[in-house]
This record gives structure tokens, C-alpha cells and sequence, in this order.
């Protein structure tokens, strides 16, 4: 049997555990064997991290890599957006033989080895790949509403010969198969503003999500469905700030993950969806009860 490694990330455990305990939840009622990745750190972060230090970058995660391997991990199932990218490229960096000479020389000294042996997929991709028939029969309570869905920049990273819309046309089949009637509000492959809100706020609140937002509003979505965690910040604590600039917007903000538990049956109070700053709790319990 399969043998998944759970890789969390940083923002999912600490800011929205909800997403972690949905995640659990759809796993366990797929049937998956699957692990947690023990001792991991940061991913690390994919943009800053490597263009301040490219070599600790790509040590740090490749040392995440070798102790999925190290613990007989075959699949990498990657919840974030964000760490799927910098796993991604990082595996990618050390196909190149003298760079992975040079980061497991560094491993070494810590007793770890990146060999190359973990399959890595995006939760995304593993979920439509290994189990989508199986997802279709285990929906209890549909997710009956009309839907926005906004990808994340990172969910189009591809290999050589990859369509780059794979990944997200997957997501998009899972939430119908979840029986969600998907809206187009023609913005859903423009970043959210959180990159850019590293260094200007104003921008990436104004600039980029208000666009996303009064286009979602204007399709008449119910929510906003989406498998990046830093999108889900950007979006949950955007739509506060924007109030500053006399925009209202109120449009619930999900993960995937959390979709998909409530539709196999859980619960909302089982997740503790309060974690969200959207209304995320008022909207599951009109769909979910």
C-alpha cells in the first residue's frame, strides 16, 4: 500500500488548524495510509528565503525531503501552495548532481541524505490522481452553493512537458464532484497580493484583491474556495483592511480540505472553523449544518 507523507507547512498548523484537522479527517475516511512528517521545518518560505540565501534555502528543504524519505515515505502529500513551490523547485535544483553533493555534504553532518526517492504531489493533484472516484461516493452533505475558485500562483507550477492548467483544472473537478456549481468571475489567475504585501500593503489590498473580490461579488459567489493558506490570510485579512477604504466585502474564505470533510459528513463544529476571520462558521452551518 501507498505510504502518504503528511507535509503541513508552517501557517496550517499554527494559524489555521482547522485545515489540519479536515485534512485528517478526509484522509482517514479515504482509507489512506499516511504519516506525518516528523521533525520538518519551514519549507522554507519560496520567494524571499531563496533569493536572500539560495544555499540555505535548498538545504533546508532538502533536508525536509530526505526525512520524508528516511522515514519510507512514498508520496508527499503537501497541503500549501507555498511548500509545494519550494519543494518543487528544490527537487528540481538538486537533479543537478554537484548540487546535491554539495547540500548532503551539509546533511551529512546531521545524519541525512537526500536521495530523490519521495514522489512529491500537491494535495490537489494526489487527490484527484489516487482517489477521485472514491471521493465522489463518499460526499454525504454536497456542497450546494455557488462557488469562486481562486487557484494561487504556486497551484501552476508544472514539470517539463506538464500542462501548467493541470492542477488547476483537477481542483476544479474535485469541487464539483464535491457538487459545488463553480462561478467564473474572469480574475481567477491573478495573484491574491500577498507576495506584495512584504512591501507595500496598500498595494496588494487595493491593487490586487479588491479587483479578485469585487469581481467574485459581482459573479454572486457564496464563498471562495482555495488550497493556499497564505491566499487564505491575504483574503480573510484583506477584506478587514479594506473596510480602512470604505470597501465592504464579506465573502466566506475556505480550504479545500475543509469543503471536502463537511461534505463527507463532518461536522462543522468539529473543525473549529472560528479560526477563520471570514464567515466561514456561519456560512458552513446554512450549507452543512
Amino acid at each position: 500500500m501507498v505510504k502518504y507523507g503528511l507535509f503541513l507547512g508552517c501557517l496550517i498548523p499554527f494559524r489555521y488548524p482547522s485545515v489540519e484537522l479536515a485534512a485528517r479527517r478526509v484522509l482517514e475516511a479515504l482509507g489512506a495510509d499516511f504519516t506525518d512528517v516528523q521533525g520538518y521545518s519551514c519549507c522554507p518560505e519560496p520567494v524571499i528565503t531563496r533569493l536572500m540565501d539560495r544555499d540555505l534555502w535548498l538545504t533546508l528543504s532538502a533536508r525536509n525531503l530526505a526525512l520524508a524519505e528516511k522515514q519510507s515515505i512514498d508520496r508527499l502529500f503537501v497541503l500549501c501552495n507555498g511548500c509545494y513551490e519550494t519543494l518543487f523547485e528544490a527537487e528540481e535544483a538538486l537533479k543537478d548532481p554537484e548540487e546535491r553533493e554539495k547540500v548532503n555534504s551539509v546533511l551529512a553532518e546531521f545524519g541525512y541524505r537526500y536521495e530523490g526517492r519521495v514522489e512529491l504531489l500537491h494535495a490537489v493533484e494526489a487527490l484527484y490522481r489516487d482517489f477521485k472516484a472514491k471521493i465522489e461516493e463518499l460526499v454525504k452533505v454536497p456542497l450546494e452553493a455557488k462557488v469562486a475558485v481562486h487557484y494561487g500562483c504556486h497551484l501552476f507550477r508544472s514539470r517539463p512537458g506538464e500542462d501548467i492548467w493541470s492542477k488547476p483544472n483537477m481542483m476544479r473537478e474535485l469541487l464539483e464532484a464535491l457538487g459545488a456549481e463553480l462561478v467564473n468571475y474572469k480574475l481567477e489567475k491573478l495573484c491574491c497580493g500577498f507576495p506584495s504585501s512584504n512591501v507595500d500593503r496598500e498595494f496588494s489590498f487595493k491593487e490586487r484583491l479588491a479587483p479578485k473580490l469585487e469581481a467574485i461579488a459581482a459573479a454572486d459567489a457564496d464563498c471562495v474556495v482555495m488550497t493556499c493558506p497564505a491566499c487564505i490570510s491575504q483574503f480573510e485579512t484583506g477584506q478587514m483592511t479594506l473596510k480602512r477604504y470604505g470597501m465592504q466585502f464579506n465573502v466566506p474564505v475556505l480550504h479545500l480540505m475543509e469543503v471536502m470533510a463537511m461534505c463527507f459528513g463532518v461536522k462543522p463544529k468539529e473543525l473549529g472553523l472560528e479560526v477563520h476571520r471570514s464567515p466561514v462558521a456561519k456560512f458552513a452551518e446554512e450549507v452543512w449544518g
